[in-house]
């Protein structure tokens, strides 16, 4: 289960003390908190709450015993003359007896909506004596939506469920129908099922006073449900019986955010949830959730779209993706705001909390105690966490803004291409998040938000190492032109291991600069970089390749620059004497195989078929005006050679004219003008 925040639930409830009297001398009376055996007084409690399967109202009794210990003290005696317990704020026939006489009862306002204090009064309770005062109540519910979380209806219930004692002395029940889920805000329950009711039974303190719990209890088949279809997703909305208000919200809200998620996230909605459900749950723990093993969101009823489009961010967005809690909630609460901004709708977003609070903490220290800290420093680690991410992605343009989240969700490594797994892939953390929100965002002072809210010393002393080798790494990066750093570098960055990244960057020396000259030499010859050399390059991981490429680069470069000069002899301008000699001589083919060889990376034929090619266009003249001769002679006449560039053979031109070339004649110019063609073409002359 993924637990996220209720953003319209600040603070979660507590258990509310009892009030006791107590009589100084039997004359001043004072009211303090209850009280245990160190203090003056004894409590143990049992307490039981009831729903039948037809009933609408839960039915709770609770039995507690006090005892004053605190002994006289010669003309001084201390007396107990009132006592309190906790009851929803909308109990109704609340009742006190003691040893079988009813007992006055009031009730009292909290600073809680949901719960009032039940006070009763008695006769001084004097040292050594023990009283015994059972009371019973009955809890309606209350109308969605209302601030008093209690609900009771048909097939659900959500109410507080407490029982004042001490240690080992406090036991509460809870007697639902079997056919009931059951969750709560403590996990000290037990559970015993007996025909058609499951009782869940918790005898350990939840706090000093007692046993303090929200308990909320659904039976499945009594929801109404509603299919709701969303481009090609399906999902089923639960509601408590009767609330369409919230189903229509719900099918709204999917319909007009669901798309902009996807567009925001960068990646298609990945499935894994079939129904969103409406509970109070979330309401009273102070958190919705996202399940993946039973695929539902679970959301309250308010209707609030931030809620739901961060239930449904954790789709993406979750611990499997983003390793750590603080950057998970952070991101997808941010995520869940954008949406709504951009659908047009409102919501509460959470306001940057007092980095010096006595909650406060490093957000880091936040994820290490998952479950451990009180209700406060919750609120004050979802709180934190969206602001972080706002102040770090906040100012982003939709664009960048989905080229952070999309390759933090894929757990991309800054140091890669967009869109690259096959190398340094990984789940995301605070590390890779930084990387990626610099490299990819281009968002400055990051680091300094991440000192401030989140690290804690020996993560902020790991920041100094990487400025430098960050530094190094982009100068490095430069020298390189286009192409990526070598694989062992950006593998040693991603993993913040920068010594290891320092000896790397000292084994390549000059090698970038080596990296950028090849690129520069095949920019000047309007050639593409050999593929095979980038490779090279950008795949070296180890030293016995990075002292490879101290000879293959400049290499690369010189032979990239020989055939870029074929190429162009190859392609310059001439007169039909000249091309004629070309064709004799290829030279065009020669350069063609050098522009082959070179692209296929085998440096060593590009080198020797763009000298040939280079050499043969040096000729092309000479080896034309010979064969000029040979045919005029051969003719007896003149012949008008017609000489067309383009990539045939002498022979196919020449039997256009009806000229037969012969293969003797003028000595020299029959040397090249034949033995110095290629295989190819010597074949065809006669």
């Amino acid at each position: 289960m993924i637990p996220s925040p209720a953003p319209r639930r600040r603070a979660a409830p507590h258990l509310l003390p009892g009030l006791l009297g107590v009589g100084l001398a039997g004359a001043l009376l004072l009211a303090g908190p209850t009280a245990v055996a160190d203090e003056g007084l004894t409590e143990e409690s049992h307490s039981r709450y009831v729903l039948r399967a037809k009933d609408t109202e839960v039915r709770a009794t609770s039995t507690t015993t006090i005892g004053n210990v605190t002994p006289d003290r010669g003309l001084t005696y201390y007396y107990f003359t009132s006592y309190s317990i906790a009851v929803p704020a909308g109990a109704e026939d609340v009742r006190a007896t003691s040893g079988g006489a009813s007992l006055p009862v009031r009730l009292e306002a909290t600073e809680d909506p949901s719960t009032r204090y039940a006070v009763t009064t008695f006769a001084p309770l004097r040292y050594g004596q023990t009283r015994t005062i059972e009371w019973s109540f009955v809890v309606p519910g209350e109308l969605v939506r209302s601030k008093d979380y209690t609900r009771v209806g048909d097939g659900f219930a959500t109410f507080a469920a407490s029982g004042v004692g001490d240690a080992g002395r406090t036991t509460v029940e809870v007697v639902l129908p079997a056919s009931m889920t059951f969750d709560a805000t403590s996990d000290v329950f037990t559970q015993e099922r007996s025909g058609k009711t499951t009782t869940y039974t918790a005898t350990e303190n939840t706090d000093k006073d007692g046993i303090w719990a929200v308990v909320s209890a659904r039976d499945p088949k009594k929801a109404d449900e509603k299919v709701v279809e969303v481009g090609g997703t399906t999902l089923t909305l639960q509601s408590f019986p009767g609330d369409e208000r919230w189903t229509a919200f719900v099918g709204k809200r999917l319909h007009e955010g669901l798309p902009v998620l996807e567009d925001l996230v960068g990646r298609p909605w990945p499935g894994g949830l079939d129904t969103i459900r409406e509970d109070v749950s979330p309401k009273v723990l102070g958190y919705a959730w996202f399940d993946p093993d039973k695929d539902e969101i679970v959301i309250p009823e308010d209707l609030d779209p931030a809620t739901l489009y961060h239930e449904l961010g954790h789709a993406w967005l979750n611990p499997d993706r983003l390793t750590e809690r603080w950057l998970s909630e952070g991101v997808t609460e941010v995520v869940a705001q954008r949406v709504v901004e951009r659908t047009g709708a409102s919501s509460d977003p959470w306001s940057a909390p007092d980095r010096h609070a006595d909650v406060a903490v490093p957000l880091s220290d936040w994820d290490a105690h998952p479950g451990e800290l009180d209700a406060d420093a919750e609120q004050y680690g979802y709180a934190a966490s969206y602001t972080v991410v706002r102040k770090l992605l906040g100012g982003l343009d939709d664009d960048a803004f989905t080229a952070v989240v999309s390759a933090a969700q894929a757990g991309e490594s800054a140091y890669e291409r967009p869109g690259s797994m096959e190398e340094n892939g990984g789940r995301t953390d605070w590390r890779r998040f930084l990387d990626l929100v610099e490299e990819r965002g281009g968002v400055s002072g990051a680091p300094k938000v991440l000192r401030t809210w989140v690290l804690d010393a020996e993560q902020k002393a790991a920041l100094k190492p990487r400025a430098a080798a960050r530094k190094a790494y982009a100068a490095l990066d430069e020298a390189d032109g286009g192409w990526a750093p070598p694989l062992g570098l950006r593998t040693a960055m991603t993993r913040w291991e920068f010594d290891e990244a320092k000896d790397v960057r000292s084994a390549l020396d000059g090698t970038a600069q080596d990296a950028g000259a090849v690129q520069s030499a095949a920019e000047r010859a309007g050639l593409d970089v050999p593929a095979a050399v980038r490779a090279a390059y950008e795949g070296a991981s180890d030293a016995d390749a990075y002292a490879e490429l101290a000879t293959l680069l400049p290499r690369a470069a010189e032979v990239t620059t020989s055939v870029g000069a074929a190429v162009e002899a190859s392609d310059a301008d001439r007169d039909p004497v000249t091309e004629l000699g070309a064709l004799v001589l290829g030279v065009d083919r020669a350069a063609e195989r050098a522009r082959g060889d070179l692209a296929a990376g085998d440096l060593d034929a590009a080198a020797e078929h763009a000298a040939a090619a280079s050499d043969r266009a040096g000729l092309a003249t000479a080896a034309g005006a010979g064969v000029v001769v040979l045919v005029l002679a051969a003719g007896g006449g003149v012949v008008a050679l017609v000489v067309r560039r383009r990539r045939r053979s002498v022979v196919e031109d020449a039997l256009e004219e009806g000229v037969v070339l012969p293969t003797a004649g003028d000595p020299e110019v029959g040397r090249r003008g034949a033995d110095a063609v290629e295989p190819g073409a010597r074949e065809h002359l006669l």
